[in-house]
């Protein structure tokens, strides 16, 4: 007889949370920075996200640097081909809305990096809206360097090289023509231009799709175990449309610098947006304590 498990891992939860108050990005840098938002912004976000009921492609893009051991660019002044040698580039992904899946004890541990203000929402509806787990690795592993490496070839492959070499081509011919010689590759040059405008189009697909499955690569670092790696991010290329019964719990505090926030909520903004009673909205003081 097969005995029914009802029980689950302590670090999986059937609620993902998405936190309104994480850190602060920045565009310089293409990081996340060590700065929090603050709560009065957390708390805007919080009620603008239920309002809308919409989570939002953000601003956080996975940005990673290669090192090209060699590349080839074309030098439009000279139209001389130019070879760099272990030549830099940067790669980002494509935008991304977030959640991450941290059973409640785990809360209190992630609010050093997230805040306290969070939307859980249950996570049958979170996989039937699309997100899909991240995939974690060290920064500079074989795999992730293939990943790069290879996104790296179609985005840099550079079909104006055919372009330029079709068009010397052309003016070469067109010098050694004369009255008893004519030579006519203008069907072969449009044949290739063709190809061109094929070979630009895969590329284009094959960099978007990259870009996407990149936005599902998550690097970190050897002092990140404790905060990138533990995240269990979930994430989507695509803005999240929710519906009421798809949130499971609203999490907020109840004062932070005599800023009473969860009263008024309660109070204020759940009448408001009309919030249903089935929603648990619980202090965080609260659950983290139990």
């Amino acid at each position: 007889m097969t005995v029914k498990n009802n029980t689950t891992p302590g670090t999986v939860s059937k609620i993902l949370w998405h936190f309104t108050g994480g850190p602060i990005w920045n565009e310089k840098t293409k990081k996340q920075s060590n700065t929090l938002k603050s709560s009065a912004v957390a708390f805007e976000n919080l009620k603008s996200i239920l309002r809308t009921k919409t989570l939002r492609l953000g601003t956080y893009k996975e940005v990673v640097k290669v090192i090209l051991p060699e590349r080839k660019k074309l030098n439009y002044k000279t139209r001389i081909v130019e070879v760099k040698k272990n030549d830099p580039v940067t790669i980002e992904s494509s935008s991304v809305c977030c959640l991450s899946d941290i059973p409640a004890p785990h809360l209190h541990y992630h609010a050093q990096r997230y805040g306290k203000f969070a939307i859980g929402f249950h996570r049958n509806a979170i996989t039937r809206a699309g997100f899909n787990p991240v995939f974690y690795t060290l920064e500079d592993t074989p795999i992730v360097r293939s990943i790069y490496e290879g996104f790296s070839s179609f985005k840099f492959s550079n079909p104006d090289l055919i372009r330029f070499t079709t068009s010397s081509i052309e003016e070469q011919v067109s010098e050694i023509e004369d009255d008893s010689v004519d030579i006519d590759i203008s069907h072969d040059i449009w044949i290739i231009d063709n190809e061109i405008n094929e070979i630009e189009e895969s590329i284009s697909n094959a960099k978007q799709s990259l870009e996407d499955f990149i936005a599902f690569v998550k690097t970190f670092n050897q002092k990140e175990f404790g905060t990138i790696y533990c995240e269990r991010e979930w994430r989507s290329t695509e803005q999240y449309k929710f519906g009421i019964d798809d949130i499971a719990m609203i999490v907020l505090p109840k004062n932070i610098r005599g800023t009473k926030y969860f009263r008024n909520f309660a109070e204020r903004v759940v009448p408001r947006l009309k919030l249903p009673r089935r929603i648990p909205i619980v202090p965080w003081e609260d659950l983290v304590e139990y």
